[in-house]
C-alpha cells in the first residue's frame, strides 16, 4: 500500500510538472508565430486523438456512455474548458506568465465560495482563512506591479478561473458516475472541435509554419495535455482525489520558477508576497479536504 501512494504520488507531482509547462510553451508559440486559436487547435486535436485511442486500448467503449451523460461532458469541453483555455491564452500574450498561472490558482477559493453561494454548503474557519488570502493575494498580484493597468488581458486572466469554477462545479455532478478516462477523452474532443471551428473562422486552422512551430505545437499537445492528464488519471486513484488536488499545487510553482529561468520574468516584492498568499491559500483549501473527515464535506 506504500509504494503504491509513493509510485502515485510521484505521478501526480510529474502531471503537475508537465500542466506547469503549459503557459511557458504557449509564450514559446507566440515567439514562433503561432495564433492562439491555432495553438490551442492543434494541442486539443492532437490530445482529443491521443486520449480517446488510450481510452479504447485501456477498454473503455465511449459509445456506451450514457447519451446524456455524453452529451454533457462534450458541451463541458466545448464550452467551459474551451472558453478557460482560451482566456487564459489570451492573457499569456501581453501578461507574465507567472502573473497569469497564479491568477488562475484562486480557483480553488472560488469553488469554495461558489458552493457556498450556490449549492448552500457550509465553509469552515479554514476556509474563510483561505478566502480571505486568496483573494488579497490576487489584488496584491494585480495591483503590486506598477508597469500593469487595468486591461483586457487582467480582465481575461481572471475570467480563466471563474470559468474554471464553473466547469468543475458542472463537473462534479457529472463525475459521479462516469470514469474518468473516458470522460476526459469526451471533454478534450469537445475543446478540440471548439477550436478547431475557432481557427477556422479567424483562418488560423492551418498547419505550423515552421520547425519551431512545429516543436512547439507538438509539445503543447504532448506534455501539458496527454501526458499530464494521462500520468494524473494514473496517479489519482493510488492517492485519492484530496491528496492529488493538494499535490497538484506543485504546478503553479514549476510554471514560476521556469518563467522566471527562461523567460526573465520577474515580480515585485508585494506581488511575491500575493503569490505566496495566493499558493498558501491552495493549500489550506485541498488540505482541509484531505484532513478532515469525509462526514464534515456537504
Amino acid at each position: 500500500m506504500l509504494r503504491r501512494q509513493q509510485t502515485g504520488t510521484i505521478m501526480v507531482l510529474a502531471s503537475a510538472t508537465c500542466f506547469g509547462s503549459l503557459a511557458i510553451l504557449a509564450k514559446y508559440a507566440y515567439a514562433a508565430g503561432l495564433g492562439a486559436e491555432q495553438a490551442l487547435a492543434f494541442r486539443f486535436v492532437l490530445a482529443a486523438v491521443g486520449m480517446v485511442v488510450l481510452t479504447y486500448l485501456l477498454g473503455h467503449n465511449l459509445l456506451r456512455l450514457q447519451r446524456s451523460r455524453l452529451l454533457i461532458l462534450f458541451a463541458m469541453g466545448f464550452a467551459g474548458y474551451c472558453l478557460q483555455s482560451y482566456t487564459y491564452f489570451l492573457a499569456l500574450r501581453s501578461l507574465p506568465a507567472s502573473l497569469v498561472v497564479l491568477i488562475a490558482y484562486i480557483y480553488p477559493s472560488l469553488v469554495v465560495a461558489a458552493g457556498w453561494l450556490f449549492l448552500r454548503r457550509a465553509v469552515s474557519t479554514r476556509h474563510m482563512v483561505a478566502l480571505a488570502a486568496s483573494f488579497v493575494g490576487l489584488v496584491l498580484l494585480v495591483g503590486g506591479g506598477a508597469r500593469f493597468e487595468l486591461s483586457w488581458a487582467l480582465v481575461l486572466a481572471v475570467a480563466s478561473p471563474v470559468i474554471y469554477t464553473g466547469y468543475i462545479l458542472v463537473g462534479e455532478r457529472v463525475m459521479d458516475s462516469v470514469a474518468a478516462l473516458p470522460a476526459s477523452a469526451v471533454i478534450i474532443s469537445g475543446a478540440a472541435l471548439a477550436f478547431a471551428l475557432l481557427a477556422a473562422v479567424n483562418h488560423q486552422l492551418s498547419l505550423p509554419p515552421t520547425a519551431t512551430g512545429w516543436a512547439v505545437a507538438i509539445g503543447l499537445a504532448v506534455i501539458p495535455t496527454m501526458l499530464a492528464i494521462s500520468l494524473f488519471l494514473a496517479g489519482l486513484p493510488r492517492v485519492g482525489a484530496a491528496r492529488a488536488a493538494l499535490l497538484s499545487t506543485w504546478e503553479p510553482v514549476v510554471t514560476v520558477g521556469l518563467a522566471v529561468l527562461l523567460l526573465g520574468d520577474r515580480m515585485s516584492p508585494i506581488q511575491a508576497l500575493g503569490g505566496i498568499l495566493v499558493l498558501a491559500a491552495v493549500i489550506v483549501v485541498q488540505g482541509a479536504q484531505t484532513w478532515k473527515p469525509v462526514t464534515h464535506i456537504d
